[in-house]
C-alpha cells in the first residue's frame, strides 16, 4: 500500500520545502529539540513501553507503525524548518547542494531516531513476532522500505542540484528532458535495490527454478533465474519480478511464501507478479510520472508568469502545495495501481487457472493482516483481497489479448495527455527561457546583448517582477542609481515612474527622464495632467 512510503514522500518533499522555513532561534530551537528527543528516547518512550508491555496487551502493529513513522517525519521536518540544520552549519556548502545536503541530514536524523525506538517497540510486540527474530532482524525489516525509497530520491535531488542555478522554472523544464532517462535507469538498477534491502540469496531449489522460468516462457517474459529474499525472520508472504532486460531480470520470492503456498500457488503468484511485466504497468507507472511532472512544470511556469505575485516563495504556499500534491499524488496513483492490480490478477488466472489463483488469493487473505481501518480504500494500492478474491471467481477479466490491448490504450490515453501538456509548457516555457537569457546577459555583464534580448520581449513581459528585477541589475552595474531606484519602485508596488527600455536605449539622461515621470506622477495624482 502507499501508506508503506507516503510519510517517507513526505519527509522528501518537505525537507526541501520547509528547510529553514520558520528560522526561529535556530540555535536555541536545535538545544531544545535535542533536549526534548533524548528525554523522549530515553525516558518517556521506554516508560511507556513498560507500562503496556505489563498490561499484557499488544496494540495494533500496522497502526502503531503508521503512527511512530510519521511522528518521526514530522519531528524532522519541525527540526528542518526551524533550524535548517546544513544552512546553519554549513552555508557555503549548501548553497551547492541546496536539497542534497538537507535531505542527507534528515535521513540520518530518520534512522538515528528510528534505531533506538524500534528496539523498544521490538519488547512490545514480541509476543506476536518469530521467536527467531532479534531486535536487530525487526529493526532491519522495517528499514527495507527507505533503502528502497531514499536512493532514487537523492540520487534525483542531486542531479537538480548540480544542473541548478538561473530561474528555477526553466530548469524544471531541462530536467523534464533527464526524467526518461533517470527513471530507465532506475529501472535498470532495481534487482541492486532489491538485493540491497532483502539480502536476496541464489535459488537452490532447480525444481522450483524450472518450474518458474516455464512459467515465464508461457507468459513471454522470459528471467535470467530466481533469488529468494531475506525477511529477516518475519512472516511476509511476498514475491516480485525486477529487471528491464531478460538477462538481468529476476523472480524474487520470500522463503515464507514458499513454505505457505502449494507449488501451484506459488505459479500464481508468480504469475500475477509477471503480468505486470507483460501487460507494461512498468511503462505506465513511468508515463505516470513523467505526466506528473509535466502537470507541475506548467503549473509553476504559468504562476510564474501569469500570476506571479502568488509564485511559491512563502511558506504557506509551499505547505498547500505540499498538501496539494500529495493529495493528488495519493488519489491518482494508487487507483492507477488497482486497475493494474485486477489486470495482473486476470493475467494470473489465464496463465494458471481460475481456480487456482482464487486459492492462492484466499490462502493470501487468511495469512496476511488487513490494512489498518484508519486507511481508507483509495489510499490503497492493492484492493481489498475480498474484491479480487469475487472478481476472479465470477471470472471479469479477459483473454490474455485483451488485456494487453487495454493497457496499451492506457498508455495511448497517457501518451496523448503528456504530448497536451508537453503543448502547453512551449508558450510559457519561451517566455521564461528569455528571461533566462537576460539574467544570464546581466550577470556577465554584456549591455549589448541585455539591451538586444530586453527588446525582443513582448510588451507585457517587459513589466514582469523578474524583468524589472533584472533591469534593476542593469541600471545597477551601469551606475544608474534613480533608475534602479525607480524600477525598485515598480517592482515592489506596481508604479510606474520611468519606462525600462530607456536604461538600455534613451538618448538623454536617465535622471532628467526620471524627474520629468516624477512630475506627471504627481500631476496626474493631482487631476493636473
Amino acid at each position: 500500500m502507499i501508506s508503506m512510503f507516503l510519510h517517507l514522500l513526505a519527509l522528501a518533499y518537505g525537507t526541501v520545502t520547509f528547510a529553514g522555513a520558520l528560522n526561529l532561534m535556530p540555535v536555541t530551537f536545535m538545544v531544545v529539540w535535542g533536549y526534548l528527543t533524548l528525554l523522549i528516547l530515553l525516558r518517556w518512550l521506554p516508560d511507556y513501553i513498560d507500562s503496556e508491555v505489563k498490561t499484557g496487551k499488544v496494540p495494533s502493529f500496522l497502526k502503531t507503525q503508521e503512527i511512530f513513522q510519521w511522528s518521526i517525519v514530522l519531528w524532522v521536518l519541525l527540526l528542518q524548518a526551524a533550524t535548517d540544520p546544513v544552512g546553519l552549519s554549513l552555508p557555503a556548502i549548501s548553497h551547492y547542494l541546496p536539497q542534497t545536503l538537507p535531505m542527507v541530514v534528515s535521513l540520518a536524523l530518520y534512522i538515528a531516531l528510528a534505531r533506538p525506538a524500534y528496539f523498544e517497540f521490538y519488547r512490545l510486540f514480541k509476543p506476536v513476532l518469530d521467536l527467531k527474530q532479534t531486535s536487530a532482524d525487526f529493526f532491519r525489516a522495517r528499514m527495507t522500505v527507505p533503502i528502497l525509497f531514499f536512493p532514487p530520491i537523492m540520487m534525483w535531488m542531486l542531479i537538480e542540484d548540480l544542473s541548478g542555478g538561473g530561474i528555477k522554472p526553466l530548469n524544471d523544464v531541462k530536467l523534464m528532458a533527464a526524467a526518461p532517462l533517470f527513471f530507465v535507469a532506475l529501472y535498470l538498477l532495481a534487482p541492486k535495490l532489491f538485493n540491497w534491502a532483502w539480502r536476496a540469496e541464489e535459488s537452490n531449489d532447480d525444481k522450483l527454478e524450472d518450474m518458474l522460468k516455464r512459467l515465464s516462457e508461457k507468459a513471454e517474459s522470459k528471467v535470467a533465474g530466481v533469488k529468494i529474499w531475506n525477511t529477516f525472520n518475519e512472516p511476509v508472504p511476498n514475491a516480485a519480478v525486477a529487471g528491464l532486460l531478460p538477462r538481468y531480470r529476476f523472480i524474487y520470492i520470500t522463503r515464507y511464501l514458499l513454505s505457505i503456498f502449494s507449488p501451484q500457488q506459488v505459479e500464481g503468484v508468480v504469475a500475477h507478479e509477471l503480468g505486470h511485466l507483460r501487460l507494461g504497468h512498468v511503462t505506465s507507472y513511468m508515463f505516470y510520472s513523467l505526466n506528473l511532472i509535466l502537470a507541475s512544470i506548467v503549473i509553476k511556469l504559468s504562476i510564474l508568469l501569469y500570476f506571479p505575485q502568488y509564485y511559491p516563495d512563502s511558506t504557506v504556499y509551499t505547505a498547500v502545495e505540499l498538501v496539494l500534491f500529495m493529495t493528488v499524488f495519493s488519489m491518482s496513483f494508487t487507483a492507477l495501481a488497482r486497475h493494474c492490480e485486477f489486470q495482473a490478477d486476470a493475467f494470473a488466472s489465464e496463465m494458471t487457472s481460475k481456480e487456482v489463483f482464487a486459492s492462492t488469493l484466499e490462502t493470501l487473505n487468511s495469512i496476511i493482516l488487513p490494512p489498518p481501518s484508519i486507511i481508507p480504500n483509495w489510499l490503497l494500492t492493492h484492493p481489498q483481497i475480498q474484491d479480487r478474491i469475487e472478481r476472479v471467481q465470477k471470472g471479469i477479466g479477459q483473454r490474455v489479448t485483451g488485456l494487453r490491448q487495454n493497457a496499451a490504450n492506457l498508455r495511448r490515453i497517457m501518451m496523448l495527455s503528456g504530448f497536451v501538456l508537453l503543448l502547453l509548457t512551449i508558450v510559457p516555457a519561451k517566455a521564461v527561457h528569455k528571461i533566462s537569457a537576460l539574467s544570464e546577459a546581466v550577470q556577465a555583464g554584456n549591455s549589448v546583448l541585455v539591451d538586444e534580448l530586453h527588446s525582443s520581449l513582448p510588451e507585457w513581459l517587459k513589466s514582469h517582477p523578474l524583468v524589472l528585477q533584472e533591469a534593476g541589475k542593469s541600471a545597477v552595474n551601469q551606475h544608474k542609481w534613480v533608475v534602479a531606484a525607480a524600477i525598485a519602485v515598480e517592482a515592489e508596488w506596481s508604479i510606474r515612474l520611468i519606462d525600462t527600455s530607456q536604461e538600455f536605449h534613451h538618448s538623454s539622461s536617465p535622471e532628467v527622464t526620471f524627474d520629468f515621470e516624477i512630475v506627471k506622477f504627481v500631476l496626474k495624482s493631482l487631476d493636473l495632467w
